[in-house]
């Protein structure tokens, strides 16, 4: 297998497995931390969105297909807030199905002669596009773990 081959297959993974972690989630839980400075199930979807969006697509491509009025909320930057300021669970699982296809879409027009092409966003860590994408996979299977424990939590009836 190719590493871009590898790539297409890891994020289809990951975001094959959120999607079906989340079908256990409610509006509530969703928004329950299991302890003040833990992130729920909204912000890591939220999350995950924006990172799919900021390293597969912006920073090697310059493209973005994510919303970006809610960078401020679940960037690498966000701070942890109340419930209710964040948009509706329904709203940010919406808007990660929609980015994810995107990603998805762009990754199979993609060869690999892309992947070794300087990225269109300067950062330091991130000088390829193999380099941003790569950084995805890695930080996807970090936070898809995440949500996994706060499923186990709400399956136990402890979130």
């Amino acid at each position: 297998m190719d590493v871009l081959s590898y790539f297409r297959a890891e994020v289809e993974i990951i975001g094959r497995n959120w999607r079906e972690l989340l079908l256990g989630f409610d509006a509530s839980s969703a928004v329950r931390r299991p302890a003040p400075n833990i992130n729920h199930a909204v912000w890591l979807t939220g999350h995950m969105a924006w990172a799919e969006d900021y390293l597969i697509l912006e920073v090697p491509r310059g493209q973005s297909a994510r919303k970006r009025e809610w960078d401020a909320l679940f960037d690498f930057t966000s701070e942890k807030l109340p419930p209710e300021q964040y948009p509706p669970f329904d709203e940010v699982r919406t808007e990660f199905d929609r980015v994810h296809a995107e990603v998805l879409r762009v990754l199979q027009s993609m060869n690999p002669v892309d992947l070794g092409q300087p990225s269109v966003v300067e950062r330091r860590w991130l000088p390829t596009a193999a380099h941003a994408i790569s950084h995805q996979v890695g930080h996807g299977h970090y936070h898809l773990g995440q949500l996994a424990v706060l499923n186990r939590l709400r399956e136990a009836g402890k979130l």
